[in-house]
Parts: structure tokens; sequence; C-alpha cells
């Protein structure tokens, strides 16, 4: 804060004002030459992006087969087949003269209702132990304790032991062995295979080991019946003047058989009270834990299995424990989520459940679907020996009887859909034939994306530069309304890449990529794009942008679909033996990394590795100089005219004293 004028009477802070805005229009041109050249890399930069964009399109839709010579398949009887084709297949047809049978799911259900017949249906969202009582067949409970491990072995590594034995060495069915998500066979030494690398060996120690034919590191999940589980909760200390904590919560429902130990030590049951159904303990007011405590429990369980054979011919092992706290929902999305490949549902209405294969066909002999465990074959009634086998799709193509596992099926590169079965005599044809209409329209979008460009291109080409707007400084911004200071930077943007050397160069040979003919190697008269119809406009004005005569297009695409494939993407060593596609990308390629040279771009981030960053950055240092000298020759215009305030304010004081004197003397 500065008072000055007091002895001159002069507003000192606005003749300084004044004086630097002088001093300041020199740097204020630096400025405004740093904005014009933001400006510029900024439209740069969007022609890049615009580029970028172009080529990406032009590699998705015009190099690809499979959009260039997209194939469609007309069916004779889509009520019947439907077939999709792919590039490749060229112009063929099947006849299909009879589908004797569709492909079916293996399916099985129970037997009868899984509940009583004076009981009403449940819900299955109802826990099992809810269940139980209903249930037709009770379920046989096991006592145990089920504890979750993961274990990770390296690649040298095909044994580990279980960190607490089974609860029943001889109940294979009470262990869950996973390695990388699939489950394993779990046998004893009497079945043991080394060479099955979908078997694990286990002993009476509880010792796992794994087929040397299982490479890399494995990470393995096991799920086990213990004689008992647990859960250890660490002792925080107390805030003073709070109390310890004393309830704590397994984590697990309708549990039993509680011990609590601290430091190793069984606390005697009066400490605590237990909440079998909800796993809550509570300790007694004078009883808290003061340190780490181990919770011992039981649950009961049950054991499930569902063995199926997958399109290697591989069987597969899903199994299962489920305790009493789970629900009849939870028991059958296990099921479903299970890589055994079947959907299990429950019928609220009957009460019963069903089950199918997820994939149709016949992939087992036998049975599609083997239940093991008195839970699935008692209580969820599914006996092993009502299942309804699927089947194969039967039919008749060309002549020759086959089958499929699917409905949905390839054919020498045509998909087939069989819908519905026929007799002979309605036979159902098949003809693939290149997919002109799509075809063209991929011709057309790509004519209009080069036209968009080069019109972009061509305004900023074209566009008048307004030299009487010059860029904004802040000060000249703040005398501006806002509409009015839009106005004028656009005027002011526009016109700083008229007539640019580089993008002028860069777009005429684009232009020359076009018109060269292609020598493809091949037997083809489309060697030009003219010779498909696509020609540069006559309109002069339109400066190079393409025409489509479309009924010449769709008359060479229906002539030779190859032909007009490799105009645009045959490859060769020489530009005149590659596709317009191809030469248009490497042109582009080119011209994107011209521009990011200048304006920077990928590969050229930082302002010194292209040009117009490396000016940027000597403006940057020529403003910071400039500002500088400005600083200090404001100060030194403060000292000026502080030390002429001093100076009036003393010969003021020498005048005031000698009035003084005078007037004392009576001089007047």
């Amino acid at each position: 804060m500065r008072l000055t004028g007091m002895a001159t009477g002069m507003d000192i802070d606005q003749i300084v004002k004044d004086l630097m805005r002088a001093e300041r229009m020199p740097l204020n041109k630096i400025v405004k030459k740093q904005s014009t050249l933001e400006w510029k890399m900024e439209d740069y930069r969007e022609i890049n992006l615009k580029l970028r964009t172009f080529s990406d399109s032009i590699f998705d839709t015009m190099m690809r087969s499979s959009v260039m010579k997209k194939r469609t398949v007309q069916s004779s009887n889509s009520d019947l087949i439907t077939a999709t084709a792919s590039s490749n297949i060229g112009n063929t047809s099947f006849s299909i003269s009879k589908v004797e049978r569709l492909a079916t799911s293996a399916s099985n259900k129970s037997e009868s209702s899984v509940f009583t017949e004076n009981t009403k249906v449940k819900n299955s969202s109802s826990t099992l132990k809810d269940l139980d009582s209903s249930f037709d067949s009770k379920v046989e409970w096991k006592t145990g304790g089920i504890r979750n491990e993961k274990i990770s072995l390296s690649a040298n590594e095909r044994s580990t032991k279980l960190p607490t034995s089974l609860n029943d060495p001889s109940d294979l069915s009470s262990i869950v062995v996973k390695v990388n998500g699939k489950t394993m066979n779990v046998v004893e030494a009497s079945n043991h295979d080394p060479e099955d690398k979908n078997q694990v060996l286990i002993d009476a120690e509880g010792n796992l080991t794994f087929s040397d034919k299982l490479t890399g590191n494995l990470t393995v999940d096991v799920t086990y019946a213990a004689e008992k589980a647990e859960r250890s909760f660490s002792y925080t200390k107390p805030a003073e003047g709070a109390k310890p904590k004393s309830t704590f919560n397994v984590g697990v429902k309708n549990i039993d058989n509680v011990e609590v130990k601290m430091n190793g030590v069984t606390l005697s049951a009066t400490d605590y009270k237990v909440d079998k159904e909800t796993g809550q303990i509570t300790f007694n007011g004078d009883s808290a834990p003061t340190s780490e405590i181990t919770i011992e429990y039981t649950q009961k369980y049950t054991t499930a299995g569902v063995d199926t054979v997958n399109a290697n011919d591989e069987t597969v092992h899903a199994r299962f424990l489920f305790t009493d706290s789970q629900s009849l929902d939870s028991v059958m999305k296990s099921f479903n989520d299970s890589n055994a490949g079947v959907n299990m549902f429950f019928d609220d209405h009957t009460g019963q459940i069903s089950v199918t294969r997820k994939e149709t066909g016949v992939y087992n002999a036998g049975k599609e679907m083997v239940f093991s465990g008195s839970f699935m074959t008692e209580t969820l009634k599914l006996k092993n020996e009502n299942e309804k086998q699927g089947s194969n799709a039967s039919f008749t193509v060309n002549g020759l009887e086959t089958e499929r596992r699917t409905n949905t099926f390839t054919i020498s590169g045509m998909t087939v859909t069989l819908k519905d079965t026929f007799t002979e005599g309605k036979a159902v044809t098949l003809n693939a034939s290149t997919d002109v209409d799509s075809v063209v329209d991929t011709v057309k979008e790509f004519v209009k994306q080069y036209n968009e460009l080069l019109e972009h291109v061509n305004g900023k080409l074209t566009e008048t530069r307004n030299r009487d707007f010059d860029p904004l400084t802040e000060e000249e911004r703040d005398g501006l309304s806002d509409k009015e200071a839009e106005r004028w930077e656009e005027k002011a943007r526009a016109g700083h890449l008229r007539n640019d050397p580089l993008l002028r160069g860069s777009f005429d040979q684009m232009r020359q990529v076009l018109y060269q003919p292609v020598n493809t190697g091949t037997d083809t008269e489309f060697t030009h794009l003219s010779a498909i119809g696509i020609t540069t406009s006559s309109d002069y004005m339109s400066r190079g942008k393409l025409e489509i005569n479309e009924d010449k297009l769709r008359a060479a695409i229906e002539k030779d679909p190859d032909g007009v494939f490799d105009l645009f993407n045959a490859d060769g060593e020489t530009s005149g033996e590659q596709g317009i596609a191809r030469r248009l990308r490497n042109s582009i390629s080119t011209t994107v990394d011209s521009i990011s040279k200048t304006a920077g771009g990928a590969g050229y981030a930082q302002n010194h590795q292209f040009a117009i960053g490396r000016e940027l950055n000597d403006i940057d240092k020529r403003i910071k100089t400039f500002e500088m000298r400005l600083e200090q020759k404001e100060k030194r215009y403060w000292a000026q005219f502080t030390a002429m305030e001093a100076a009036v304010q003393r010969a003021n004081n020498q005048g005031d004293m000698l009035m003084s004197q005078l007037m004392g003397n009576g001089g007047f």
C-alpha cells in the first residue's frame, strides 16, 4: 500500500501505471505471438486427430476381408433354417433335404416333490435347516468344521499338506480341491493314476499330491471338513476409560460344540454365552479377553456333486460342501456357477428340482449328468436312472446324412442354424453370395470420411487471415464483454494455416496415392478407382473431393468382389503393388509424423521435441526476461518519484520554516 502525491499533489500511482503500460507494449506483442503459436499448434493437432481417426477407420473397414468381402446367405425357407457365411467361403450353396432331429439337452428332475404331501411348499430362499423338517427324505447331516485354504505351489512343487486333518479321512466327498479354478477328482492310492492330470491323491495324514503333468505355478483352493473349524481374533487394548471388547462373531450361523481358547488354554463355558443361530459369542462382564482368542466350533454339513463330460471328452467333476445355514437357492447357484455346465432350478408349484445341461447334444454314451451324495439322490430325488438323454441334431446335407451336437454349426465356412425338423420334399437351399449392399455402404462411408477430412483441411488452407484482429491481452479482454471477446477471438484465430506448405504438400501426396494405378498381381480389370466408379469431382471449388457412381460401384462388386478388395488391399514391396487403402494409410502415417514434429503429438510430447514447442520455450524465456526487466524498471520509476516527493516535501518544509521565521520577526 503506497500513499503518494502528498507533497506534489500528483497521481503518481496512475503515472507509473501509464508509464508501465507503454513499457509493456513490446511484451504484449510477444504474448500475442505466443497465443498465435498455440492456436496454430491446436489447429495442427486437430488435423492430426482427424487423420488418425480416418486411418483407424480404413483399417477397421476397407482393409478387413470380413467387411469388404462380406457374404450373405439366402435361405429358401428361413422358418426352418437360417445361415451366415464367412468372407472366404466364396459363392457356394448347400441343400439340406431333411432335418430328422434337432439337438436337445439332457435333463433330469426330482421323481416327485422333495417335500412331504402335507407340507406347504416353502420358499427356496429358506435355509436347509428350516426346510429339513419338510423334506420328504431328510438330509443326512454330518458334523464337523468347514475350512477353506488357499495354497500356492511353485512350478517345481507338486505336493502340499492340509494344516488340519480331515474329519473322516475315508470320506473323500468331504474335500473339494480346485487347481487354478478347475475341480479335481480326489482319489486314494488304490485309484491313483499318476498320468491323470485331473486327479489329486490324498492320504490319511492329509497330504495332497498332484500330477507332474500339471505345469507352471498352481493356485490350489481346498474346502474340506475337519473335526472343528476355528476363528481367531487379535486383542486390542481398549482406550483409557473404555470397556474391553466382549462380543465376537465367527461369521457362521448354526454353530455347535463351541470352545474358546486364550493363549492355548480353554476357557470355562461359564465365562461366555453362545448364540448358536447367529454365531455370536458374548463374554460376561468380568471375563472379557485380555489377549488373542480362538473360537472353535462345528457345523452340520452335507456333500453333493455331479459329473459331466465336456466337448473334449473329459469328465468334469463338480463337488460341493453345503452347510445347514445355506439356502436352497445358494445350493442351486453353486451348481449353476460351476464348470459342470448345468442349469438347476426349483419349481415352487410342483416342489421339484429340474436340472438341464447347458450344452445340447450327446457327450457321453451313458449318463450326461451323474449326481453323487444322498442329498442329491435322496433329498432332492435326482435319480441318475431317470435322466432324459439329450440328442444330436440329425440332418442330410447335399445327400450326406450327418449329425452335430448343436443346432448351430459351421460347414465349410457357412454357419447354419436349424430351427425346426422337416422331411424330404421340403429341402432348404442355402446360397452364399457377396453382400453387395454392405460393401457398397462401406465404400461410400470411406469416400464420405475422406471428403470430410479434405473439406476440413482445405478450409484451413483457404481461410482468410484477419490481420486487424490480434490475440487479446488480459487487459484488453477485461475491457470487452464475454460475447465481444468470443467474436474477436474467433476472427483472430482464423487463417493461421492459410497456404501452409506442410499441409499442402502432404495432402497433394495423399491425392496422388488415390489416382496411381494398382498392380494387384491378379487377373482383374480393377486397377484404378475410376474402374469401380470413384472419380474426382469436376467442380474445381471442391478441391479434389471424390464422387461415386453407385451403379458402377455396385456392378464392380457383383462382378469381381475379390478384385475390388485387392484394389484397396493388395500388398507388395513397391508402392505400385500396394492397394489404395495401404498406400493411403502409409501416406497418412507420414503426414501425422510430419505434423507431430511441427506441433507435437505421439512420440513428441515434450516441447523441445517439436518445432512450435521450441518456439514456445524460447518465447517463455523471453517473457520471463522481459518481466524481470519491467519489474526492475517499475522499481526505478517508484524510486524516482519517491525521491521527487521527498525533495518537494523538503522544499515545502523549508518554505514553511522561512515563512514562520519572517512572520515571527514582524516582516509582514
